[in-house]
């Protein structure tokens, strides 16, 4: 799930010297002195030449290539999923703002590509294009017709089957609720 990210980065970053004998500016320094900038090369390297794992070489990489900041930034994340699309910025302050008020232990997490839509468990995700919100959803077997139709590139996983789009707060009802709620119940199996 994509908080997990997040706190495994945080606690990545936390823990880099005990874990891996140099801090952030002493592994910045190591790999800036490579010339290597694809984010493949650099974690090969890293798990070839200094026996790191696979998630402390991604996470260095990542980190590295982000100006040493944190990749798994919730505010950096969104602000970049958001550029070039803010006229959805409204649908979008709409959609989050129902979720909350009736799913109150769901979060939106924002990734590279999306925003997950999880609780306990990822039941949903909204992809932003450059002209709708797709919101992604777990509903099985659900029908699909002209409002919710099959999943096309949500950019998220395979169980989110189907979709709705979004564009304007109006979008934002009863019925898009309701699906929301299938798909909570589906993933939670309540």
């Amino acid at each position: 799930m994509a908080k997990d990210s997040q706190r495994l980065e945080q606690e990545f970053i936390a823990t880099v010297r005990e874990k891996t004998g140099h801090d952030l500016a002493e592994w910045f320094t190591i790999i800036a002195a490579t010339g290597m900038d694809k984010p493949n090369a650099i974690l090969n390297w890293l798990k070839a030449e200094h026996k790191l794992n696979h998630l402390q070489a991604n996470f260095l990489s990542g980190i590295y290539l982000n100006d040493g900041k944190p990749v798994f930034d919730y505010a950096v994340l969104f602000e970049n999923l958001i550029k070039g699309k803010e006229a959805l910025l409204p649908a979008y302050r709409a959609l989050e703002t129902m979720i909350k008020a009736h799913l109150p232990d769901a979060e939106l997490i924002p990734t590279k590509a999306y925003i997950s839509i999880e609780a306990a468990r990822c039941f949903a995700c909204a992809t932003l294009t450059k002209q709708v919100i797709r919101v992604g959803l777990d509903l099985g077997e659900t029908p699909f017709d002209d409002y919710v139709q099959k999943a096309k590139s949500l950019g998220a996983m395979p169980n989110l089957t189907h979709m709705v789009e979004v564009a304007a707060p109006a979008d934002v009802g009863e019925s898009l609720l309701g699906y929301l709620h299938q798909a909570y119940r589906r993933a939670h199996k309540l």
